[in-house]
């Protein structure tokens, strides 16, 4: 940590590696991935020097290499620090996620800059940093209002980047399922006893469920046997209920389901991702602890692709309805649409500089 305070006060020489580079911040890991749909086309055209705040950012961003040119903590935020970082690297342009409103790299530093996936508190002092933006593209049609009236004149709002699809790899299974997603073993109960119903009208029908743990994948499939279903361990796929062993294949999972089922929404956790399921076109099925994903949730039933149940009964009733016809999602035309907002507006603003 001395050595990150030390590069962060005083950015070293090594940077002159990164002269000219396009310069990106995203102050953590989420940052980072609600940025990266544009970082994967942005480095097709530029090269990036990547700017973090967190020490769990580093660890994380160090495995992702292939996103960017250079890597380096953002420098601390007083006149010296932040004018010796830009005459070092003299980047073309300054692209900040969200809210890092720096009042020193902001006021102190030349470089045109562009604030993405922003949205407006109010305060005196985003009143005040937010105009020295040359670009803010904006959440929603009222935060662009805001920031107009802020005094911003280059706004435009294009969603949330958070509702940008990334898709994993298509999985081809034989058969009908259920999948059944970062599910805590505090909701098995309820996942189990819907799925037993469902499987009077349905008998070929499977579940795949994976646990948000892996390690408690035993559990799982211990609980799903006291039901009485049959079970396997996936790539197995044998019996009525395939426990998930594995790490990093949910999202590719979620591509053989009929419907998807998103834990930590059946116990007071909060919620995992709910757009990973609706990307694939699969509804998106979740219990009523929603608070850590309040926007997804928000936008999936804007677009017809969430349902809420508050209980086993309204599980298995919403889960019979949304097998019983072909509903359709297209998140993925509504992403498509964010995505390209945000790119048409950033390459207008980088070819203009």
């Amino acid at each position: 940590m001395r050595f990150e305070f030390i590069r962060r006060l005083l950015p070293q020489e090594d940077l002159k590696k990164c002269r000219g580079f396009l310069w990106v911040h995203t102050a953590s890991v989420g940052e980072f991935n609600t940025l990266l749909p544009l970082i994967k086309e942005l480095k097709r055209e530029h090269r990036i020097l990547l700017t973090y705040f967190s020490p769990r950012a580093k660890e994380y961003l160090e495995t992702k290499k292939e996103f960017y040119g250079c890597l380096y903590p953002l420098p601390l935020d007083n006149p010296l620090s932040v004018k010796r970082f830009e005459n070092l690297v003299k980047p073309k342009a300054l692209i900040i996620a969200e809210r890092e409103l720096w009042p020193s790299l902001l006021t102190f530093t030349k470089v045109p800059k562009a604030l993405v996936n922003a949205y407006a508190k109010g305060s005196t002092v985003e009143r005040f940093l937010v105009k020295r933006f040359r670009l803010i593209i904006a959440r929603t049609k009222e935060d662009a209002e805001k920031f107009k009236a802020f005094g911003v004149k280059n706004v435009f709002p294009c969603g949330n980047l958070k509702f940008v699809c990334q898709k994993g790899r298509k999985i081809h299974l034989k058969g009908d399922f259920i999948v059944a997603g970062s599910m805590h073993t505090g909701e098995t109960k309820i996942i189990l006893k819907a799925f037993r119903e469902i499987k009077k009208q349905y008998p070929h029908l499977k579940l795949i469920l994976v646990p948000r743990h892996v390690e408690n994948a035993e559990v799982f499939e211990r609980k799903a046997k006291e039901f009485g279903f049959k079970t396997s361990i996936f790539e197995d796929l044998k019996g009525d209920v395939v426990v998930v062993d594995k790490l990093g294949i949910l999202r590719d999972l979620y591509s053989v389901g009929k419907v998807a089922i998103v834990g930590g929404t059946f116990v007071k956790v909060g919620g995992h991702n709910l757009l990973e399921p609706a990307c694939w076109g699969v509804p998106v099925v979740y219990g009523s602890y929603t608070h850590k994903v309040k926007d997804l949730k928000e936008f999936l039933e804007r677009e017809g692709a969430g349902f809420e149940v508050k209980n086993e009964v309204e599980l298995t009733a919403k889960l019979l309805e949304l097998l019983s016809i072909k509903k359709e999602i297209k998140i993925g035309e509504k992403s498509r649409e964010i995505k390209e907002c945000y790119l048409k507006k950033l390459r207008e603003f980088l070819r203009d500089l």
